[in-house]
């Protein structure tokens, strides 16, 4: 039976560049096989321009300093960016992208099979370094709600982990509905003038129209280092069945002014698109309406929801629960230096930049 990464591997495998579908994505996609499971992974070997769901550089340099902007305090913001700028070039001379990223399904917010939780990891590694034996290996978007016993696998296993972000989990939607805000938002979802709508998937306008109003939000507004799908890829993720994917139509304006895509497996969902029309007027809720409806969906599908990071005390307010994402690296079969940069990189994402994300809710 194949699963999310066979799938995913396969419309990669269609493609002449990873670039054809994910616009700032720029690597080589393989597929390895063990004991039956199949694990796609990224493998970049050098700094370019690129993406973080498959380049540390971006995630710790480029991706940060677009972070750095969410601080209120000047001080703080003073000195985290220093920080940045102090590593930068050490990164480079530590060739901090040549890196497999396993089991990367290349969103947002990453996620794992079930059977993933117990897979052979020194299995894995052997598999991965077999050709690549230079190459960094890391595992994206661990938290210790999803994922305790692959937490304390890794560790034991001798991989060091780096926190990463703050991320917003719904595994209880009671709670959530103890929360005003939370049915204030779901009342939204019964107003008549907008309605929540399945693509044609015959008609390519309808997928370049989630893509522009994805765009808004995510790279107009947020960063222009996220992740940029194509229409092309998100048509190709419904036909697959893969993405769960919503246009927001206005029947008073008789237009589509946001989208939601929803992806998971084995009972965990994330969602990785998410956009809307700026230019409306703030008192019409886009943002709202649909983070009600992916709370509703969730909540009806008996999924666990991750919802990412930022917006944190919105999230909050609906029921959320705040957990730290670290991302774990192997690194013993590489240099003393290189080693000793991924060792530095977490001691200070643990001792000051998950204290501060914790600190001030970020």
């Amino acid at each position: 039976m194949q699963n999310l990464s066979s799938k995913l591997f396969e419309i990669f495998s269609n493609v002449d560049s990873s670039r054809d579908l994910i616009a700032n994505v720029d690597t080589k996609v393989i597929k390895y096989e063990i004991d039956n499971q199949e694990v796609i992974s990224t493998i970049v070997d050098e700094i370019k321009p690129n993406c973080y769901v498959v380049s540390a550089n971006s995630m710790l340099i480029e991706y940060s300093k677009d972070e750095l902007t969410k601080l209120d305090s000047k001080i703080v913001r003073t000195v985290s960016y220093m920080l940045i700028k102090l590593f930068e070039n050490i990164l480079k001379m530590a060739q901090i992208d040549k890196l497999q990223a396993l089991n990367n399904y290349m969103l947002s917010t990453n996620f794992f099979p079930l059977n993933f939780e117990n897979i052979d990891l020194k299995k894995l590694r052997n598999i991965a370094l077999k050709d690549y034996s230079q190459h960094t290996l890391l595992i994206r978007s661990i938290n210790k709600t999803q994922n305790p016993k692959l937490f304390e696998g890794l560790k034991k296993d001798g991989w060091i982990a780096l926190v990463s972000r703050q991320i917003y989990i719904f595994d209880d939607f009671k709670r959530c509905e103890k929360h005003q805000n939370y049915r204030w938002d779901k009342k939204l979802l019964s107003d008549k003038r907008y309605k929540f709508k399945e693509l044609d998937l015959d008609d390519f306008s309808l997928f370049e129209k989630a893509e522009e109003l994805y765009n808004k939000l995510y790279l107009e507004k947020y960063s222009k280092h996220n992740v940029q799908f194509k229409a092309i890829y998100l048509q190709e993720l419904v036909k697959k069945e893969l993405l769960h994917l919503r246009l927001l139509y206005d029947n008073q304006e008789n237009k589509y002014v946001a989208v939601v895509g929803l992806i998971g497996e084995d009972g965990v969902i994330t969602a990785p698109i998410v956009g809307y029309d700026l230019n409306y007027d703030i008192k019409e809720a886009l943002y709202r309406r649909v983070i009600a409806y992916i709370l509703e969906y969730s909540k009806n599908n008996n999924y666990l929801l991750n919802l990412s990071s930022g917006a944190s005390f919105f999230k909050l307010n609906r029921g959320a629960k705040a957990n730290l994402e670290y991302m774990f690296a192997y690194t013993k079969h590489l240099s003393f230096s290189r080693r000793f940069i991924w060792e530095t990189l977490s001691l200070i994402s643990n001792n000051f930049y998950g204290v501060l994300l914790q600190r001030l809710k970020l």
